[in-house]
């Protein structure tokens, strides 16, 4: 089974991973997040060989770096979940969750889109019957435009788990990333009615109602998404859209208060969609050079379709590894 490959003897060590498993699979604060992280160290100081530990520690960590780090903070946490990621092979080398966890964390904290490749690859061969491999696979073939991939491993991941909240919201992400607009909610909707208090996914709705034109229900959504990170950037967009942009000033500058430079790539798609295609690009190129998660969207982000032609823009794309 795939908890022996990589798993432990210890019961301990993996009373604490299932708790860590429990918190981190339900998160929706970042309270819960680093409560989920501390069981995971309390697996490895348990038994320091769990491979799968290592590999749930890794992806918390870059969980935590995408979703809650200030700028200042991201380099030493991309740092770790890459090292914990390489741990957790060198103790399972057969371990698909360990190969998934170091191309997906390569993926959002390196910003290592060809080096993410192999190891996403593999653990897709690896962990044919894990629910949660194939979604973290859809997630980077859809980013990469490898849609018909995508699709392919969400459907493997819904019908290998179909009460996973996490492999609804993917298939959101997949639907969202394939321009199917119409079709984003139904799947983050499930993601919710299982767990109703999961961050960032009231926003794809948000910025799919966006996209059809829908201001009203793009403002509902966003004001029902709980994280800051991405209820902030739909309120920015909506109210300027609405003609209100001193409410719109108002959200962008709660962002950067609270995030600093860690939301650096949402900045740039606020900016862009005010039209201001130059401060967008300045502030999407400084989230490149601080490895913002965020530009892992850069290759199919609709909100971000006016800079398409810019030729610093495609030279983004270029250093990312998408061209």
């Amino acid at each position: 089974s795939a908890e022996r490959v990589g798993g432990t003897e210890n019961i301990d060590a993996y009373d604490a991973y299932l708790r860590g498993r429990a918190l981190y699979d339900t998160s929706s604060s970042e309270a819960e997040d680093r409560a989920a992280l501390a069981q995971f160290d309390a697996a490895i100081a348990a038994d320091p060989n769990y491979a799968a530990a290592h590999a749930a520690r890794s992806r918390s960590l870059a969980y935590i770096a995408s979703n809650y780090a200030s700028g200042d903070q991201l380099q030493a946490l991309h740092q770790e979940a890459i090292a914990a990621a390489r741990r957790a092979i060198v103790l399972g080398p057969d371990l698909a969750d360990a190969h998934s966890t170091l191309g997906y964390t390569l993926f959002k904290t390196e910003l290592d889109v060809r080096g993410a490749r192999a190891p996403l690859d593999r653990s897709r061969v690896l962990g044919a019957g894990e629910a949660t491999v194939q979604g973290r696979f859809a997630i980077y073939a859809a980013a990469f435009g490898r849609i018909a991939e995508a699709k392919a491993a969400i459907e493997r991941a819904r019908e290998l788990d179909p009460l996973n909240p996490l492999v609804h919201s993917a298939e959101g992400y997949v639907r969202y990333a394939a321009r199917d607009y119409a079709a984003v909610a139904a799947p983050i909707m499930k993601a919710l009615e299982l767990n109703p208090k999961m961050g960032g996914t009231y926003c794809f709705i948000g910025n799919a109602s966006l996209m059809l034109g829908q201001i009203a229900d793009a403002a509902k959504a966003f004001a029902q998404e709980p994280n800051d990170m991405f209820r902030l950037p739909g309120i920015a967009i909506v109210e300027w859209k609405r003609g209100n942009k001193r409410l719109a000033q108002e959200a962008m500058d709660k962002l950067s208060a609270i995030f600093g430079n860690g939301a650096l790539y949402q900045q740039g798609q606020v900016l862009a969609q005010w039209g201001d295609k130059r401060a967008s690009l300045a502030a999407l190129e400084k989230a490149w050079e601080a490895r913002d998660s965020g530009m892992t969207f850069l290759n199919f982000d609709p909100l971000l379709d006016m800079l398409r032609q810019e030729p610093r823009f495609a030279s983004l794309l270029v250093k990312m590894g998408f061209k």
